[in-house]
């Protein structure tokens, strides 16, 4: 980056990619798609990797790079599930997963495919000052094959879009991970693996033995990864973690897939409180063991919502402190933040037909009973 090119992206780094991408087409002279890189990963990073933006050296791979790359504050508590001293991260990408788990681990070595992607990562892990971080450019499934060393933790984020469309089954990914396991365990005793938040947990627990944990992580109640902590010879039940990162608190919540099963929960009308579980627990799908271990009454169950007549602390997900229960009908509210489960119409719908603005201070939550009947409770955030 010369110092042409530096101006030019410090003078234009708030531009929309269109303009900017119009304005460099007049410009021949200047490295269109690098700068294009800078632009959209300044103006990205600020939401997800805030602690990039700083960094004048950083440089900033390509878009699709940058959006498979975890976001600070996924990278820093996967980083945190398993203590290692040596780990082999075998889908560098970006290179934030090794990053972070080199703020923990003795040594990182990095691996990827792409050739321009591994010399972009060893340059800014030397601006990072990540000294402790080895890149190799390599296939997966070769380096696995050829390298003679052992790790204390192998992680893996295969590539979801290495076909046309945008994939997330684990044999649709590249590398496929359940066919080089049996290879990663002649390198080590444990693997992480990193996958879509589209994929359905049960389904990948048949793919992946000797699951010991698996981590669903949201973000402000927005689901971002799963993530599977396999030990070889492992032989129980997965404990699954569920985890909702906030501004100001992470909430926790544990259980496993056998105890799902044995959980029940009594159905009730509405109380003096309306519990919804956050996006972590409904992906997980712990919709009885929430319920149980809160002492909670379900209203319906296939509606995934909750209540109890005292306030439950610490709950996991939204509390709304109810205001009135009504029949579906126009005039309870005019302005409210309108959220649908097991009800017959998105919120979109139900705001345009009962004249609802949105947004504002309270709640409407629609939903259907046991016997399909249809509720409406309005209310406040606790």
């Amino acid at each position: 980056m010369d110092d042409t090119v530096l101006a030019f992206i410090e003078k234009h780094r708030n531009q929309s990619p269109a303009e900017l991408a119009l304005l460099l087409s007049k410009k021949p002279h200047l490295p269109k798609e690098f700068i294009l890189n800078q632009v959209n990963g300044l103006q990205k990073a600020k939401q997800k990797l805030p602690f990039l933006v700083e960094s004048e050296k950083f440089i900033y791979p390509s878009a699709r790079a940058f959006s498979q790359a975890s976001s600070e504050k996924t990278g820093t508590y996967k980083a945190g599930i398993f203590n290692a001293k040596k780990i082999l991260d075998l889908s560098g990408g970006m290179g934030m997963d090794s990053y972070f788990f080199a703020q923990h681990a003795k040594e990182v070595t990095y691996v990827d495919w792409n050739e321009e992607l591994v010399k972009t990562a060893r340059t800014n892990f030397e601006a990072l000052q990540a000294s402790n971080i080895t890149c190799v450019n390599s296939k997966a499934e070769y380096f696995i094959l050829q390298n003679e060393n052992s790790y204390d933790l192998i992680y893996l984020d295969p590539d979801r879009r290495a076909a046309k469309e945008k994939a997330y089954k684990i044999d649709e990914c590249e590398p496929n991970v359940a066919e080089l396991l049996p290879n990663i365990w002649e390198k080590t005793s444990y693997c992480l693996v990193k996958l879509s938040p589209m994929l359905d947990i049960q389904q990948a627990l048949t793919q992946l033995p000797f699951c010991k944990e698996v981590h669903v992580v949201s973000v402000d109640n927005e689901c971002k990864e799963l993530l599977f902590l396999l030990e070889n010879g492992f032989e129980r039940e997965a404990t699954t973690h569920c985890v909702n990162i906030q501004k100001e608190s992470t909430q926790h919540f544990e259980f496993n897939f056998e105890q799902e099963r044995a959980a029940s929960n009594s159905l009730g009308e509405v109380e003096n409180y309306l519990y919804e579980p956050n996006a972590s627990i409904l992906k997980a799908g712990a919709f009885k063991t929430v319920g149980q271990q809160f002492n909670l009454t379900k209203l319906a169950t296939t509606t995934h919502l909750y209540t109890s007549t005292e306030l439950r602390q610490n709950y996991p997900g939204r509390i709304i402190k109810v205001l009135e229960v009504s029949k579906p009908k126009k005039g309870l509210t005019q302005q409210a933040n309108v959220v649908c489960r097991n009800f017959s119409m998105k919120p979109e719908q139900l705001k345009k037909k009962f004249k609802i603005k949105d947004g504002g201070t309270q709640f409407l939550y629609a939903f259907s009973l046991g016997d399909e009947s249809k509720r409406f409770v309005l209310g406040e955030l606790v």
